[in-house]
């Protein structure tokens, strides 16, 4: 399986310290895992909104041959905006989103086959950014999807990730990676 990692936005080193920290556990369960081809370089808040299209296109390429997407933060904003890009196309995805910043509700592209969000209640971050007007972030990191498609499965872990990249963390980088792997095996 070709598996696609996307990072947030506050990222100055590609990812490395955060959702490329799950690319050995993946890769040694047998997946190719790409940790740069959807590595859109460190953008500030501003960035966003004003650096998105090339940073979208950039991720729209990566994930063009994926079985799999994984976002954390802003990379689950930008996955959404790429995989609408190829909505025309033929290709099904699966996706895993690790505390997104994104809104609830935010419909679900119709090329996904299924997804999941991992969550946290204690996710401070995309708490914050539920505030900031007219703005695509949103609260899904802290809540879990909340819309009525059947194709997304919520997994709420709020008794064991503290804060926005406690995913990463030492403690916990195994145990999720883990859960990741058990979640693509199920059919």
């Amino acid at each position: 399986m070709k598996i696609v990692l996307i990072h947030g936005f506050n990222v100055r080193d590609g990812g490395a310290n955060t959702i490329d920290r799950l690319a050995p556990y993946l890769i040694h369960a047998g997946h190719f895992c790409d940790m740069d081809e959807a590595d859109y370089g460190w953008i500030g808040l501003l960035g966003v909104r004003l650096r998105k299209h090339a940073a979208v296109r950039r991720i729209a390429h990566a994930i063009q041959t994926a079985d799999v997407i994984i976002s954390h933060s802003n990379g689950a904003n930008y996955e959404t905006k790429a995989l609408k890009l190829h909505d025309h196309h033929k290709e099904r995805y699966t996706i895993i989103r690790l505390s997104p910043a994104l809104n609830s509700k935010e419909p679900i592209p119709e090329n996904v086959k299924r997804g999941t969000v991992f969550f946290s209640r204690s996710d401070f971050w995309v708490w914050l950014s539920g505030f900031l007007p007219a703005h695509p972030w949103g609260r899904q990191g802290q809540r879990g999807y909340n819309g009525t498609d059947p194709r997304i499965e919520n997994r709420d872990f709020s008794d064991l990730i503290s804060s926005h990249s406690d995913w990463f963390s030492d403690e916990n980088i195994e145990f999720i990676a883990k859960e990741i792997l058990l979640t693509l095996e199920q059919p």
